[in-house]
């Protein structure tokens, strides 16, 4: 049975994150983020006439997994050496984790140039489930969005995909036993049970 924490705020649920240890664990996520469409369709240049859209998703992921480490199995397995034959250098990246007092990473992550306040939460998604909503709650199918989203960049097999989402996008973070829920959850848990 899993302990319901209603939050107020999401610098409570930073505090929460960062008292849950660096152990590799699976997370369910429920967020609301601003997908950032493109301006223009991206064939025919033709205005976007959507405004207002939010994507609402169910996601389920793991925190805490060593990138390096996945990358470095992955190389492994391809190749049919064993992990301790393989090096692997991480490229740059934009933000910078923060730590416990020990000097281990945890999930939680900021903007290593700008001091800005913003939290972002780094998983490893496993699966997801998504809807797309106008301004006024009206579900908008994908297809219709396609066009309109940004391209999906290319990654090497190897390389698992990592998502640092804006802690403020997070409205229900199951993992270690306890559901924290924030204001805004039930509208979102709605939507996706339509």
């Amino acid at each position: 049975m899993s302990n319901v924490v209603k939050m107020l705020n999401h610098l409570e649920m930073v505090g929460f994150i960062r008292t849950n240890g660096t152990a590799c664990r699976f997370v369910a996520l429920t967020c609301s983020t601003d997908p950032k469409l493109l301006k223009k369709h991206r064939t025919t240049k033709a205005p976007c006439p959507f405004v207002g859209v939010r994507k609402v998703s169910r996601k389920i992921g793991l925190l805490n997994a060593n990138y390096n480490t996945s990358v470095r199995r992955r190389i492994a397995e391809k190749l049919g050496v064993e992990l301790p034959e393989v090096e692997y250098v991480n490229g740059e990246v934009w933000y910078k984790h923060e730590l416990t007092s020990d000097g281990k990473n945890l999930p939680l992550v900021v903007h290593k140039e700008k001091n800005d306040g913003k939290y972002y939460l780094q998983y490893f998604p496993h699966k997801s489930e998504n809807k797309y909503v106008d301004g006024t709650g009206m579900e908008i199918a994908e297809a219709d969005l396609e066009a309109y989203l940004p391209a999906k960049s290319e990654r090497p097999d190897f390389k698992p995909c990592v998502i640092a989402i804006g802690i403020e996008n997070v409205l229900e973070l199951r993992a270690s036993g306890i559901v924290i829920e924030m204001p805004e959850f039930a509208e979102a848990e709605k939507l996706l049970a339509d």
